[in-house]
Order: C-alpha cells, then structure tokens, then sequence
C-alpha cells in the first residue's frame, strides 16, 4: 500500500530531532502568509496533531508546500528534499533538480513577463532574507549604493521588497531580473521551487 501525503508528514515530522520540531512549530507559527496557524494550538502538538492542523488548514498539497517551506527556513533541507521527492513521485509539478533547471530556463513565463514579475506579489509577501539578497544586488551593481540604503531603510521585509520592485528592478531589464532571480534561487530555493510548481 502506497504511503498518503499525511503518512509521508508524519514520518518526516518524526525524523526531526527535538529541537528541529519546536523550530519547526515556531517557524510555521511566524509565517505571515494565509491562512495563519494560531501559537497556542501549534506548540503543544505532536507530530500527528502537526499534520492533521497543516491538511486541515492548508489541504494536502498545500501542507506539503508549507512544510517544504518551513524545513528550508529552519535549514533542513535534506528533509525538505525527501518531501519534494516523495510530490515528485506522486506526479506533482514540484520536483528538486528539476524544477530549478526550468527556473534557470525559459525567464518569461508568459508572453512579456518575466518570472519575478509574474509572481512579484508571492516574492514581497514570502522573501525572507532580504538582507543577503540586497548584497548581493549591490554586489553585482544590479542596485547602486542609494538604492541599496532606501531599500534597507524600509521598516518590514515586505515594505523592503515592495522598494525594491518598484525602484531599482523596474529599470534593470531582463538581464538583471535574471540575476534576481538566480540569486533568489540560491537564497530562497524552496520559494521558488513552490512558485514553480
């Protein structure tokens, strides 16, 4: 018998260590997207009651999303990697190696717009290293120094990443939406491999 989305959750909630888990539970606590789990009904669940409140609240597939998310933002990528092979094997478009070649290929997803701009409200809303990837624009002087600093002055990473779009990457071109992008895919991968998906 082939094992469900929620058997496979259990199971990876059930590998992480102690300290992984109560990351865990705080991490998907923090996430500023809807719908939103309250603190109090996630801190004291085990790992059975963890995977009926994400099915529940997010449908299966979307719980999937949310723990790939979440595991990539507490650095357990190797368990993240297990849950994008296991949708992979369910034929689900969300796959590891593949899905960011295609985020390295076609750069226009749709007609004239490029991938960060079709989903420029899913990237202000979910980027959370803002910081790391405002250095490296610099870096690669996709951004000048005065942009790098109006950016930064920004109070939330949302108001910073709305800055950033609407500043500095509206006049870049494609050329340096493709470096966004390629370093949005090297900081935020799991982002961007549920935006591909």
């Amino acid at each position: 018998m082939s094992k469900t989305i929620g058997d496979t959750l259990i199971s990876v909630l059930d590998d992480l260590g102690e300290d992984e888990l109560k990351r865990f539970r705080r991490k998907l606590c923090d996430r500023k997207q809807e719908p939103k789990l309250r603190k109090g009904i996630v801190e004291n669940a085990d790992q059975v009651d963890l995977v009926d409140l994400l099915t529940r609240t997010f449908t299966e597939d979307g719980a999937l999303n949310v723990a790939i998310e979440v595991l990539g933002a507490i650095n357990c990528q190797n368990v993240a990697e297990e849950l994008i092979e296991f949708k992979k094997s369910q034929g689900s478009c969300v796959t590891s190696g593949a899905a960011m070649a295609s985020a390295h290929g076609p750069k226009n997803t749709t007609k004239d717009q490029h991938f960060v701009d079709l989903h420029r409200t899913a990237l202000i809303n979910r980027v959370s290293q803002v910081e790391p990837i405002l250095d490296r624009l610099l870096e690669k002087e996709i951004i000048t120094a005065n942009a790098y600093s109006d950016v930064r002055a920004e109070k939330t990473n949302q108001k910073k990443m709305r800055e950033l779009f609407d500043g500095p990457l509206k006049g870049c071109g494609p050329k340096g939406k493709d470096i966004f992008l390629d370093i949005l895919i090297d900081l935020e991968r799991f982002l961007i491999i549920d935006l591909k998906g």
